[in-house]
């Protein structure tokens, strides 16, 4: 049987099915065909260069151009390192240097001679979108990357996390056949995601797998009022979001009624049971699944069916489960000595198989902490330490409980704490702050700034992060304290200054 190939699946539907729809951006749709042109054209553009480059960039636009750009990278055996222009020039550049990046593809003016300094760009703006170039499918290793992602890292250095081609396959391929899911051509998938998170990928390079079409959310709209519209205008029938977004359109569910949504997942942050109650109703024809996923183990490991006959509606603390294992994921969860945990004992959630990321970029320290080899069935096998704390019920769902380290999740994203303190620490020249992530009540994560001071104007700390940080990591609230309470030991008590936030 033929290895599945998802950069194969996509190429058939853009030459069999040319006039069918692949995106709608910006009201307006563009055809596989009019896709095939554009990716063909960069790929000339690309093929032109006598340098290889493994990684290339792509400053990220809200148009048909950057959608394929990705798929021009893969398809030539290039990883695609997205560049977001939301993102402070400083930390762009830090991901720019790390990678050792030479070229840059960009549908939208780069202003910033900082960002590119050293790189040779591409403009792919003005290409041609009608072209009947021919489209290009390289021969390369699949255990080369398809991407790598920059996540928060504790030291406030970005931390590199690569994934393969063969992870994002396995991927695919059993997010395709996972039961209970049935996707044709005329399914419309919502992408109102952030093209540098994973959480993206489900939403536009499944679609473009089965040959369906995907709804873009304008980068510059409110982003759940437009996803919202789309939903509603478009009878969209896979909708992929985090929970958040329901938090904000709580206050309409009484007038919302969406009945041609047949998927509904939500993921990337802890998902609230009451949300979760109400929204069906917003929602009744659809499967409501709650999903968990590291970056390191590619999108999604553990899936939950919240409203599927017989579920029972796990939730602990008033938080749904986060279920089973997901597609051909390997799952334990382990006590501090290495041993499995017994049903209901609290252990560390740890992931292996092929999905599993190869590891982070040129940083072995990194890597030797964070994978870890264990026996699976009687055979070794690596394994990522997720860091998230788990139990197991008797019908083996898992509920998450918290994390072992100074790690939250905002808007879908892992912040690391310490990144944001290292950078205050900076700009206050060696003041006591800690940072710390406040519960909305309603799943939505919000980030605190306690700051040992009698002053409590912090604009000009404020201006500094914005510089440094993305803004998912601003803090959304500054706290002055006169004096940092300390334990017995003489160590600050990270609890007594969390209590302020109750």
């Amino acid at each position: 049987m033929a290895q599945f190939d998802f950069l194969r699946h996509i190429i058939t539907n853009c030459i069999k099915h040319p006039d069918r729809n692949a995106f709608f951006i910006k009201d307006t749709y563009y055809s596989y065909g009019e896709l095939s042109g554009l990716i063909a054209e960069i790929q000339y553009k690309l093929f032109q260069s006598e340098e290889r480059e493994d990684h290339i960039g792509v400053y990220l636009g809200d148009d048909i151009q950057t959608y394929a750009s990705i798929l021009a990278l893969w398809l030539s055996g290039h990883a695609f390192i997205p560049v977001n222009p939301q993102f402070p020039v400083e930390r762009n550049r830090n991901i720019i240097d790390q990678l050792n990046l030479r070229l840059i593809l960009h549908s939208k003016e780069i202003v910033n001679d900082q960002l590119i300094s050293g790189c040779r760009t591409v403009f792919t703006g003005d290409m041609n979108i009608h072209s009947d170039r021919i489209l290009e499918f390289a021969e390369f290793s699949k255990e080369k990357d398809a991407y790598v992602l920059f996540t928060s890292g504790s030291t406030g250095i970005p931390k590199g996390v690569r994934i393969s081609v063969n992870n994002l396959n396995a991927f695919i391929r059993d997010f395709i056949g996972f039961p209970g899911y049935s996707f044709t051509p005329d399914d419309r998938f919502l992408q109102m995601y952030d093209l540098s998170f994973d959480g993206s990928i489900p939403c536009y390079v499944v679609p473009l797998v089965v040959g369906a079409c995907i709804y873009t959310v304008p980068v510059d709209s409110i982003k759940y009022l437009a996803a919202y519209k789309l939903m509603q205008d478009h009878k969209l029938t896979f909708v992929k979001m985090p929970p958040s977004t329901l938090s904000y359109l709580r206050p309409y569910f009484s007038s919302i009624r969406l009945t041609g949504i047949k998927y509904c997942l939500l993921g990337g942050e802890a998902f609230p049971s009451m949300l979760a109650v109400e929204w069906e109703k917003c929602v009744p024809n659809a499967l409501i699944q709650n999903v968990y996923g590291p970056t390191e183990a590619t999108i999604i490991s553990l899936i939950y069916d919240w409203n599927s006959l017989g579920s029972g509606r796990k939730e602990n603390y008033g938080i749904v489960s986060v279920g089973k294992v997901f597609g051909s994921n390997k799952v334990l969860v382990i006590r501090e000595d290495g041993q499995h945990t017994r049903q209901g004992e609290t252990g560390e959630l740890v992931i292996a198989g092929g999905q599993l990321s190869p590891g982070y970029w040129r940083n072995p320290e990194l890597n030797e902490r964070s994978f870890i080899e264990m026996e699976y069935n009687g055979k070794p096998c690596r394994f990522y330490r997720t860091g998230d704390l788990v139990s197991v019920d008797e019908q083996g769902n898992m509920m998450y409980l918290r994390r072992n380290d100074e790690q939250i999740q905002v808007q879908g994203y892992r912040v690391e704490l310490g990144e944001i303190e290292a950078h205050a620490r900076e700009y206050m020249k060696g003041t006591n702050v800690m940072a710390a992530g406040k519960d909305s009540g309603t799943g939505e994560m919000r980030i605190c700034l306690f700051i040992e001071s009698k002053s409590t104007d912090f604009s000009p700390l404020h201006n500094h992060l914005k510089k440094r940080l993305p803004h998912y990591m601003i803090p959304s609230e500054m706290i002055a304290v006169r004096e940092f309470p300390k334990l017995v030991s003489g160590k600050l008590d990270r609890k007594a200054l969390i209590d302020l936030l109750q």
